[in-house]
Parts: structure tokens; C-alpha cells; sequence
């Protein structure tokens, strides 16, 4: 059994969630602010999609959400693993990626010791100085996640621009609202040469992106 935990609220993430749901066998979701820790037969994962960055989760810190999955895995004792679908989760500027302040939070004396944590991949160079982001909609359930290296997140936004924008016969821009994973595979194929990365595809190959941390 699958549970999604998602962040609810202004530019709620719940749609994507269970649209992600709705592909996976034996799945739940449900808002993490109103959704309790309850036991679940045969419940082995437990996957968060919110905003994210290198310093929190669905609005949660690394320690605030190891609560949350240690409430879950009180009433579920199977539960073994942990999966982070969010933009940043494994990036940062200085210090550590929320990724790995998750997974070496968890103690030898924990409850949680053993957990496997998942999350979407780093960028080619690593964790340090590089950004992602994950888009993602629910008419074609298609998706794609950028990573790209840097300071700032310039580079990252250029190639989010790949995505979100298409040109007019006119020259002018206009906002893309098609098929997200057709659209990175159209503007992966224009640039060769680049520095930035995308994955994609529709939300029944999302979890297979994701590596353990």
C-alpha cells in the first residue's frame, strides 16, 4: 500500500498527488495538515509532494517531518520507506540537501533506523550549487523535472522558460499548457549541448525516477 501526503493550500499540490494516486496500485492520498497518522493494511510507503527546498518540506523542517513519518510508522510497523517527489530536495547552496538532512537525521536508536529514503536524482555535478524544479499536470498527467548546476538559479529558470513558453509565428511568447513530457522531449532534442537535465514522462513512470539517497 502507497499513502501521498500533500501540501494543501494556496496552489495546492493535491490534483498532482492524486493523479499519482490514481496510477499507483493500492494507493491513498490525502492533505498532510488534516490527514492523521492511521493504520493502513499492508502500508510500506509513504510519499510527500509539497514545496520544497534544501530547508523544508511541505512547509515542515527535516526534524518536523521525521514526526510525521514516525507517527505513520507507530500504526504501520511495515512501513519502510520514505518518497520525496518535490522540486530541491536533493540541492543546496551551502550546508545539506533536505534529502540527506532527512536521512542522517535518523539515529541508530530510532524508530526510523533502517528507512530507506527516495527522492527525485541530482544534477550531473552533484548536490552542491545546482537546483531543480519538478513540473507537472493532470489533464495528460504528463510531468518533467530540471536540474541545472550554479550559484544562482539563472540557469535553471532558462531552461524552465523551455518549458513553459513557446514561440508564436509572430515571434512572441506564449504560455505552453500541452503536454508537459512531449515538450521536454521536443526542447531535449533542440539542445544537444547543455548543462541542464530533464527527466520525463506521465505520472505511471514518476516513482521510477526516483533513487534511494
Amino acid at each position: 500500500m502507497y499513502q501521498i501526503l500533500y501540501q494543501g493550500g494556496h496552489g495546492s499540490h493535491g490534483p498532482r498527488a492524486q493523479a499519482l494516486a490514481n496510477v499507483t496500485p493500492g494507493a491513498q492520498c490525502g492533505d498532510i495538515a488534516t490527514t492523521p497518522a492511521r493504520p493502513v493494511q499492508g502500508l510500506t510507503t509513504l510519499a510527500f509532494w509539497g514545496h520544497g527546498d534544501s530547508f523544508q518540506l511541505c512547509n515542515k523542517s527535516a526534524r518536523e517531518i521525521h514526526e510525521v513519518i514516525k507517527e505513520w510508522k507507530a500504526v504501520n510497523p511495515g512501513l519502510g520507506t520514505v518518497e520525496i517527489i518535490t522540486c530541491n530536495a536533493r540541492h543546496c547552496t551551502t550546508g545539506d540537501s533536505f534529502a540527506n538532512q532527512l536521512k542522517h537525521g535518523i539515529g541508530w536508536r530510532s524508530s526510523l533506523k533502517g528507512l530507506t529514503i527516495k527522492a527525485l536524482p541530482t544534477t550531473v555535478g552533484g548536490k552542491r550549487n545546482a537546483w531543480s524544479i519538478l513540473l507537472a499536470e493532470t489533464i495528460r498527467n504528463s510531468w518533467v523535472y530540471i536540474t541545472a548546476p550554479g550559484a544562482t538559479d539563472s540557469l535553471l529558470m532558462e531552461a524552465n522558460s523551455l518549458i513553459q513558453y513557446e514561440k508564436m509565428p509572430s515571434g512572441g511568447l506564449r504560455s505552453f499548457n500541452g503536454d508537459i513530457a512531449m515538450r521536454a522531449d521536443k526542447v531535449v532534442r533542440e539542445h544537444p549541448m547543455r548543462q541542464w537535465t530533464m527527466n520525463y514522462g506521465y505520472m505511471n513512470t514518476l516513482r521510477a525516477h526516483l533513487g534511494v539517497v
